[in-house]
């Protein structure tokens, strides 16, 4: 399985906080980055999310239009999340470090219909069980230009199920909402791994993105919205990085709305209202340049 294709994804502090400066860019090859603690547990949400994935797609049939994935059906829905689960199934369960290994993996013949979602089911399970039995510093391969730690899989993993599960029940009519302390890291790991790739040309501007929601004082399961903050000032967005901070402050244009909503318009969905203030032909080339096709 070419590991290439694992990098299409569009069809996954409290601003009274110290502001953190951040600078992300493309690691040089070799190195290990270490996953920090997440504000939520990663791998009951993704056994949760990919549950509800697969039931919202028996519920509508393969053969009905995912109209956040433009051109996409519930089969086409349940191909692409059953092989992006198998794929980071293997490289954790096997410990893939090295690029080479994966161009010698061979691609996936998708199943037949009457096979997919049983495919779908089989890769969640496998990739639960690898990220459960797996130390979660185990240094593994991913596309960010570095090693990184199974827990960084987790991560993307969570974010991953969950914008698809959003996909799937949007479909059938009943959208999910990704809790506020893991929407509002979707937006920071949006921001580290994916704002910046494939932008042709750096943002004009800078931004404001600020969630309304994450100073609630309400918790979800085991999801701590006290861990997690809602703001972020993006200084600089052009095709080598992006460089932000997290803290209350005045951009070119803001980009306002609760957690879910604006984690989901990130990734070119519509899921509720997104206020835009300032400067709107900034705030459309950060979401333009963005979306990953």
């Amino acid at each position: 399985m070419r590991p290439e294709r694992q990098r299409a994804y569009r069809c996954g502090l409290q601003a009274d906080r110290p502001a953190e400066h951040t600078g992300f860019r493309a690691d040089p090859p070799g190195t290990v980055g270490a996953m920090a603690a997440l504000p939520f547990n990663a791998t009951e949400h993704i056994r949760i999310d990919g549950e509800q994935l697969v039931d919202a797609i028996l519920r509508a049939g393969l053969d009905t239009p995912v109209p956040s994935c433009e051109g996409w059906t519930m089969g086409d829905l349940a191909w692409h999340i059953g092989e992006t689960w198998e794929f980071w199934m293997t490289v954790v369960k096997d410990g893939i470090t090295d690029v080479e290994v994966l161009k010698q993996l061979p691609d996936l013949d998708r199943p037949a219909d009457d096979d997919l979602v049983d495919f779908a089911v089989a890769s969640h399970t496998g990739l639960l069980s690898a990220l459960t039995d797996t130390p979660p510093d185990t240094e593994v391969w991913t596309w960010t230009g570095a090693n990184r730690d199974a827990a960084w899989v987790r991560r993307r993993m969570a974010h991953e199920t969950a914008v698809h599960r959003w996909d799937a029940e949007a479909a059938v009519g009943d959208p999910y909402r990704v809790p506020i302390a893991m929407a509002a890291d979707g937006i920071e790991e949006f921001l580290q791994y994916f704002s910046w790739r494939g932008r042709d040309e750096p943002l004009g501007g800078t931004v404001h993105l600020h969630c309304t929601d994450t100073d609630r004082d309400v918790n979800t399961g085991s999801d701590d919205i006290s861990a997690v903050g809602g703001e972020w000032i993006i200084h600089r967005l052009d095709p080598d990085g992006i460089d932000f901070d997290h803290a209350h402050a005045k951009g070119d244009t803001a980009i306002r709305g609760e957690a879910n909503d604006l984690l989901l318009w990130l990734w070119g969905r519509d899921a509720g209202p997104v206020e835009i203030l300032g400067d709107t032909a900034v705030a459309e080339q950060f979401r333009a340049g963005s979306l990953l096709n």
